[in-house]
């Protein structure tokens, strides 16, 4: 095994036993309902929860081998970024902070973005005890995924930003006319014409589509086990295009005849040529077309310069995915978009028209989701640093996530002088999520993936017991601290002291 698949396989997390997932799942619900209520950010904490089990998805797909699983991995990517920005600005304005943000305040903002931050790493966390667990090689495949996708979507916002400020308009360029070679095709002026024109791109679509599957691999990039039944529809499917060739060619030129007036009085030729004149039809078997051609000249490109189609196409395709639909969205919903902008506030729609009007809408979603992306891979690689430096624990990392975001939010409410009763639940939460987590994978570890309930009830059990005498302390604490009679750090006071008896609980259980 090479070193780079050695760094794959390192294990980030091992996955937890069914009930102690269950357990973390049943923890985080009910320490993000508490944030929520307290933070007085419902929509912001339950978008941020969506966008934290997103991201765990993504990851576990990465975690599987086959393109399949690392299409939909990356597809996701650009989903939990605008989730993710999303989220922090709902719960922002939830606590009346957004303004202060939007006027440059930095520093106002922050504990929004910190309790936001963490009820999506305690989702996050919570999605990574199923499966195998979260381990540090998918998560570097899903910043790779991020990164990927963030190249592609802003070297595209890139081109229209040159496009919009003309930066290009200097360069000479040859003026073709696509719209005179392209006429015959998709507005024929005669039946004979119509016809032929029809005819001869099916013929040309169903060349391009056996060119691309004769370059493509396609049964080399399925999964093993049905590798057997795509090389059979292959095979039909280039049968098929086959003989759709023969008989286009045929019909090709057959319609030639139609030019003679005695064909036309003899057959409708004329309601012929309507029939397959309309625009709609012909510009899907010109896009088909166009797509089939530009894989064969891809793969044929590829196999000249590497002499091998299937492992580049193994990592590129899956790996682009989440721009391509980007790009699809950000070229096709210019309209929603539109619509959308009018129905903001006054004040936030006059600025969005006025990006509308620079950027263009598609430039508009190209330029937000750069930024997104841009946050996202930045907060992706802060988490593979941190693992890669000791901070996140080999054993019941997920576990040991969950518990870390639910007392992070804990922490930001408590400083925020929230109720102390929410302060401690938030990190006995925690506590539970992380001791669940971390004994359901050593069960997981000693009696294989169908452990015994009764024994993981018995742990959960023990998890609450740990997590109670944590908040007894803190309690006690609260009670010195609030004799000691410092009105302004008695909730600072207070979290400090369970955080500090979290991580004695945690070094007296080695």
């Amino acid at each position: 095994m090479t070193a780079a698949e050695q760094e794959e396989r390192t294990p980030f997390g091992a996955g937890a036993s069914r009930p102690a997932s269950l357990v973390v799942a049943l923890t985080v619900g009910a320490g993000l309902l508490v944030a929520a209520a307290t933070g007085r950010a419902t929509a912001g904490v339950a978008l941020m929860a969506a966008t934290g089990v997103a991201l765990g998805a993504a990851t576990l797909c990465r975690a599987r081998e086959g393109p399949a699983w690392a299409a939909v991995g990356a597809a996701l990517t650009p989903l939990i970024a605008l989730g993710a920005v999303a989220g922090i600005a709902l719960v922002a304005a939830g606590r009346g902070v957004l303004g202060a943000a939007a006027g440059g305040d930095v520093g106002a903002v922050l504990p929004a973005v910190a309790l936001a931050g963490g009820g999506g790493l305690a989702a996050f966390g919570a999605t990574g005890t199923l499966g195998d667990g979260i381990g540090e090689g998918a998560v570097r495949r899903v910043h790779r995924s991020a990164l990927a996708t963030a190249t592609i979507v802003g070297t595209a916002f890139g081109a229209i930003l040159l496009a919009r400020f003309d930066a290009l308009g200097a360069l000479p360029a040859p003026a073709v006319d696509l719209g005179a070679l392209l006429d015959p095709v998709l507005s024929p002026g005669g039946p004979t014409v119509s016809l032929l024109s029809v005819f001869v791109l099916f013929v040309a679509t169903a060349l391009a589509g056996r060119a691309a599957l004769s370059t493509l691999p396609i049964t080399e990039l399925a999964p093993r086990e049905r590798r057997e039944a795509v090389g059979r529809a292959v095979e039909r499917l280039d049968a098929d295009l086959r003989v759709a060739v023969k008989y286009g060619v045929i019909a090709a030129s057959a319609s030639l005849l139609t030019v003679f007036p005695v064909v036309r009085e003899t057959l409708p030729v004329v309601g012929l040529g309507a029939l397959v004149a309309p625009t709609g039809p012909r510009v899907l078997l010109l896009l088909v077309g166009a797509v089939a051609a530009t894989l064969a000249l891809v793969g044929r490109l590829l196999q000249a310069v590497t002499g091998s189609v299937a492992p580049v196409l193994g990592r590129l395709l899956p790996a682009t995915t989440g721009g391509v639909l980007v790009l699809l969205v950000a070229f096709g919903a210019g309209g929603a978009l539109r619509g959308l902008v009018e129905s903001l506030p006054p004040a936030a729609r006059l600025v969005a028209t006025e990006l509308l009007a620079t950027l263009s809408p598609a430039g508009v979603v190209l330029g937000a989701v750069t930024v997104a992306l841009g946050c996202l891979t930045a907060t992706l690689l802060a988490l593979v640093v941190c693992a890669g430096v000791g901070l996140v624990p080999t054993r019941g990392s997920s576990g040991a996530l969950a518990g870390a975001g639910l007392t992070l939010c804990g922490v930001v409410l408590g400083v925020g002088s929230a109720p102390a009763l929410a302060t401690f639940a938030l990190v006995g939460l925690g506590v539970v999520a992380w001791d669940a987590s971390d004994q359901g994978v050593a069960a997981r570890a000693d009696l294989g993936p169908q452990s015994a309930g009764r024994i993981e009830a018995v742990r959960a059990v023990g998890s609450v017991a740990v997590a109670t005498v944590g908040v007894g302390i803190a309690w006690l604490a609260l009670g010195v601290v609030g004799t000691v009679g410092m009105a302004d750090g008695v909730l600072v006071g207070a979290v400090a002291a369970v955080a500090g008896a979290v991580i004695l609980l945690g070094v007296l259980r080695g």
